[in-house]
């Protein structure tokens, strides 16, 4: 009788610490969308950009991107500086298909990419409209210089500072900035 007392005990303390482990290595998806992907402003149809990217953080990379907006198609073109292809995406704002080719094993995220371009460079308006569930973006000027702020509740996700051609990108959540100067407009 002694020795069921004491395995039933047992049982129930390694029961206990097993679900106290699960509880520990269990940890929820961080939903890291702040705002849904968004058509093309109609201002930007037909245009397009030719912008210097360095990013920091996880990766450390600089490139050249070239950025064409269509109707519905977003296409991006990444060289190094020597003018070698790196990647290209092309992106249908309207069916969300991505499609990708990646040279010298330079793989990135296009999505990525698109989801930093619209969070800088959409208009606020539309940003707005396409905001998650208890996100929000606001934007402000101080000193001459405007800053745009994503935060997921009260805790600001992602910073975007404007200063003359030269925008910078803080995510904080992912660790990573990312600097861009637009050379060209065309």
């Amino acid at each position: 009788m002694l020795f069921n007392k004491s395995i039933k005990a047992a049982f129930i303390i390694i029961f206990i610490v097993f679900l106290n482990a699960c509880q520990i290595t269990h940890k929820p998806k961080v939903d890291t969308a702040l705002f849904e992907l968004m058509p093309i402003p109609n201002e930007m149809v037909g245009k397009g950009w030719l912008e210097k990217f360095q990013f920091s953080g996880v990766v450390e990379q600089s490139m050249l991107v070239s950025t064409e907006f269509s109707e519905k198609m977003i296409k991006v073109a990444a060289l190094s500086f020597e003018g070698v292809p790196l990647s290209q995406l092309q992106f249908n704002t309207l069916t969300e298909q991505l499609t990708t080719t990646n040279s010298l094993g330079v793989d990135l995220d296009g999505k990525k990419i698109i989801y930093d371009m619209q969070s800088a460079f959409w208009p606020l308006a539309l940003l707005k409209q396409h905001m998650c569930k208890n996100c929000q973006v606001t934007q402000a000027a101080s000193a001459g210089q405007l800053t745009r702020r994503f935060y997921r509740g009260d805790t600001l996700i992602r910073e975007v500072i404007y200063n003359a051609s030269q925008t910078q990108l803080v995510e904080n959540e992912q660790n990573y900035r990312l600097t861009i100067e637009r050379l060209e407009e065309y």
